[in-house]
Parts: structure tokens; C-alpha cells; sequence
């Protein structure tokens, strides 16, 4: 029997910023993934950090579950459903202060519930630009996104699985609160450290312990963040988008790794023609119509001019990237499948998905297939995706590819995103079949939701070890989101 009430709760965040009514709890209790449903007993939404620190220190004294959540719905990966009953959520997406935006060093600290628009937006004032997931939802947390190691679609900017974030403030399970980078010292307040030349932006600090990477990819089982510091970038003043087509990704996949080592491209990814049917149109009739005139593989690539002499840096990146185009045999064109440079810009560029969610709009519901591999051994997987799809009966026609470089192209996310209805009981087997295939094929589970963990963890003990050891100093009496990732039994 619960000791605690929702008074307790209010008496912290206010009366206002404690929910029980049964819709909205129950609106979090599932999301487009394969994690059992269970409805928290509240729903919190705390202002400041203090409410977080507050909130987490009641719930170590009665022994509540915290769930922390950022991101509005809809939701897709499992993390942000509770694993146990009696579980609160401790909602941040209401926390939308964008505490400082600094040109000079490229810079800005946001709070948990900022978005990706909301904060393009300010940065655009500045001539700044934020790296950017590809299409990302509209209600997406931006620290919600990079505590999770979300890749962007600026590769070159990508040096680190931790990038972009510099600094933050970790509030951890025992409640106990640390900052990394840069804001770690050497004066204990922001503005202090502001005033001997200190912006916040470098990620390493004086301790040799980086709390920063242990807590990243955790799903909030170590601790929450209650603001964070972005890398950011000049926004182009001048930028154009180009389209190469194939019929097969392995001309791309050359092209990438050319490009790459070049930098002489901002945006680079390559799609299939149904996910960019699925970003591009509004409707089911309209994505299938784009998706017949557009090719099989499109890769996309940008390239812009910023800083000093702009025109002058755009004008040779141009030329040079078209000569390696011709030397690669490619070619750089300026429309897709009717989808032109301009409208893509338009649409998909730094710019948060419509509604419904991209994801949502072929067939009303979608898994996410995702891990870190080789780009080179990008084929080898889509080859067994497409046959995994034919022996459980799933259509292989409804299977979304997406390729992010990252780490300088050293690795590779390879996404499948799986279009269906909700319920169908054959793509739930094709995802977890797939999901199993991939795991045995050498694919990076490095954000294990849901039952990849069942995957993963029974093959590294010793990394077991470890994070059930950290566990206990960070959370010792688990509150935060107990039973994820390896902590089932704890």
C-alpha cells in the first residue's frame, strides 16, 4: 500500500502540475513499441530543476518509481512506458526555458522540454543552427533526443556517439546533483564561470570520472538531466540540396564514404524511396503516388556557405563536389521522383515533422528497427530484412530504410522503419525475428529498448556488472525507471 499521496506531490510542483485524472494517465502507459502497457498512478510536471531535485528526493523517502519524460507523444521506444506499478512520471516537457544563446562560442543550454523548433528559432536570430535528427516528431525533446544518442544529419560535425552535447546538470537518483564539461568549474554558479570567459560548451571537466557518458543511452535509470548545453553551428547564408538516384545502395554507400572524407557536404544521408514518400506526402493516396515516381535510393546531400566569405566557400564547394560527383560516376541532381531541391529544403531541412508524425501517415502505425553497423555492410542487412519479410509474411514493400553516418563515418545507424496497422500480429513477429537476426549478424544494439536488452545483456557480464554497481551509487534505492535496460532483477 502506497504511504505517499498526490498531495505530497503538490506540495513540491503545485496543485496544478499533478495530474490523476485516468485519460491522461493512461495516454502514457503505452507508445508505438512491443512494451507491455501499464498505467502510472501520477503524472508530475515539475517547472525548475528544484522541482526535479524536490520530486526525486520524496521519491527515494517513499520508495516511488520515477519514470522521467521529455518528449510529447508520439512515443515509440519503450523507455517512457513504466515497467512496474505504482510508477509516476515526472513529465519535463513543460520546462521550456532556453537559458542561453551565445554566438561567439556557438552555444546554447536548454531545458528538458525545449524542441527542436522552438530553439531553431532563437538560434536563427544569432545566425546559429542546432544539428538536427532527421524529420524529428514535433514534440521532441532536444535533451530527451541527445540523452539518447539520437544521430544528426550533419555528419562531419559528428566526432563523438556523445556530440552534440558540451555541458549539463545531472540530478542523479539519490538526488544529488553534478554538472559535466565545462560547467563543472571552476565557479560554482553559470554566470560566474561566464565571467572569467567560461561558456559552458566544453565537454570535458576537471574530474576524471565523466558522469555525462555513463548516464547517456541509460533511458533515465541513472539520473535526469535538467539542462544541457549544445554544440552549435553558422547558419548558411547560402545552401543548396542535391538528390543522387540508384537503383542500389551500393553506388551511394561509395559515394558516402568519398564525400565524407572530403567534408565538403553539411546534410548527407540516403533514404529509400518510401521513406522519403513518407516525409514528403500528407496522406496514404499521396505517399504511394511519390513513391512510384521516386527511385529506389536517394542519397541527399547539402552544402552551404557561412563564416567569412560565404559566396566564396559555397561557389568551391559546389565545383568540387560536382567534380568528385563525375568522378564517381554519379550524378548530382536537383529533383527526385517530382520532389524538388527547393520543396525539400522547405520541408525536411532543420525542420520537425508535420502532422500526423511522418512515421504515421502510410498506415496509421510504426515500429522502429535500429542499431550501428559498417555502412559498407548496409546491404547485408536490408538483403536479410527483405527475406525475414517474406518467410514471417510481412511486406517487404512496407519496410523504410534510413542511413546516418556517424563518428566520421566510422560507423553507421541503419534504421528499418516498419509501416503497418496497429495490432497486426505479423509485424510484431517479423520486428522480433528481424530484431534477432540482426543481433547474430553483428548489429550494434547501443540504445537497447525493449527486448533487445533481452539480446544484449546476457551477453556481456562483465558490463552487467558494472552497471548494476553504478546503479547502486547513483540510484541506490532504484527509483528511476526501474526494470529497464539491465536492471530487471536488481
Amino acid at each position: 500500500m502506497n504511504m505517499w499521496s498526490k498531495g505530497d506531490f503538490e506540495a513540491i510542483v503545485g496543485p496544478g502540475s499533478v495530474v490523476d485524472d485516468a485519460e491522461v494517465r493512461k495516454s502514457y502507459s503505452e507508445d508505438h513499441s512491443y512494451s507491455p502497457p501499464k498505467v502510472p498512478a501520477l503524472v508530475v510536471r515539475p517547472k525548475t530543476p528544484e522541482h526535479i531535485r524536490s520530486v526525486i528526493r520524496l521519491a527515494n523517502k517513499e520508495r516511488v518509481p520515477l519514470v522521467p519524460v521529455s518528449s510529447g507523444p508520439p512515443r515509440f521506444r519503450g523507455d517512457s512506458v513504466p515497467s512496474v506499478e505504482g510508477a509516476v512520471v515526472l513529465d519535463m516537457s513543460g520546462m521550456k526555458e532556453i537559458m542561453w544563446v551565445n554566438r561567439r562560442n556557438r552555444v546554447a543550454l536548454v531545458q528538458p522540454g525545449v524542441t527542436f523548433a522552438e530553439l531553431e528559432r532563437e538560434l536563427e536570430k544569432e545566425g546559429l543552427r542546432c544539428m538536427i535528427p532527421l524529420l524529428p516528431r514535433s514534440t521532441k525533446s532536444i535533451v530527451g533526443a541527445f540523452m539518447e544518442r539520437e544521430p544528426f544529419t550533419v555528419p562531419k560535425y559528428a566526432w563523438d556517439m556523445a556530440d552534440p552535447i558540451a555541458s549539463s546538470e545531472m540530478i542523479l537518483g539519490d538526488g544529488f546533483i553534478t554538472r559535466t564539461g565545462g560547467a563543472a568549474g571552476p565557479k560554482r554558479t553559470l554566470e560566474g564561470q561566464r565571467e572569467v570567459g567560461g561558456a559552458q560548451k566544453l565537454p570535458f571537466s576537471p574530474m576524471f570520472m565523466d558522469i555525462r557518458r555513463m548516464v547517456q543511452g541509460t533511458q533515465g535509470s541513472y539520473a535526469v538531466c535538467s539542462w544541457m548545453a549544445l554544440r552549435c553551428e553558422l547558419l548558411p547564408e547560402y545552401e543548396k540540396v542535391y538528390f543522387v538516384a540508384a537503383d542500389k545502395p551500393d553506388k551511394l554507400i561509395d559515394a558516402s564514404y568519398r564525400f565524407m572524407y572530403l567534408r565538403l557536404t553539411d546534410e548527407m544521408y540516403i533514404l529509400d524511396g518510401l521513406n522519403m514518400a513518407c516525409m514528403m506526402g500528407k496522406d496514404a493516396g499521396e505517399i504511394e503516388g511519390l513513391r512510384k515516381k521516386l527511385p529506389p535510393w536517394i542519397m541527399v546531400l547539402s552544402v552551404g556557405g557561412y563564416g567569412e566569405l560565404p559566396k566564396e566557400q559555397f561557389e568551391y564547394k559546389n565545383a568540387d563536389l560536382a567534380d568528385e560527383a563525375e568522378k564517381l560516376g554519379i550524378k548530382l541532381q536537383m529533383e527526385a521522383g517530382g520532389v524538388t531541391e527547393s520543396e525539400y529544403r522547405d520541408k525536411v531541412i532543420r525542420k520537425v515533422s508535420g502532422e500526423p508524425y511522418w512515421k504515421l501517415r502510410l498506415k496509421g502505425d510504426a515500429r522502429e528497427l535500429f542499431f550501428l553497423t559498417s555502412l559498407s555492410r548496409a546491404p547485408e542487412f536490408i538483403e536479410t530484412a527483405v527475406k525475414t519479410a517474406e518467410s514471417t509474411g510481412f511486406d517487404p514493400a512496407a519496410i523504410g530504410v534510413y542511413m546516418q553516418m556517424v563518428i566520421q563515418g566510422t560507423a553507421c545507424h541503419l534504421e528499418f522503419d516498419l509501416f503497418g496497422k496497429q495490432g497486426d500480429p505479423v509485424m510484431e513477429k517479423f520486428y522480433s525475428e528481424l530484431s534477432g537476426k540482426v543481433f547474430e549478424m553483428g548489429g550494434y544494439y547501443s540504445r537497447p529498448y525493449g527486448e533487445w536488452a533481452d539480446l544484449v545483456y546476457p551477453e556481456a557480464e562483465t558490463f552487467v556488472k558494472c552497471a548494476r554497481g553504478l546503479k547502486e551509487i547513483f540510484d541506490p534505492e532504484s527509483i528511476l525507471n526501474p526494470e529497464k535496460l539491465c536492471f530487471k532483477e536488481m
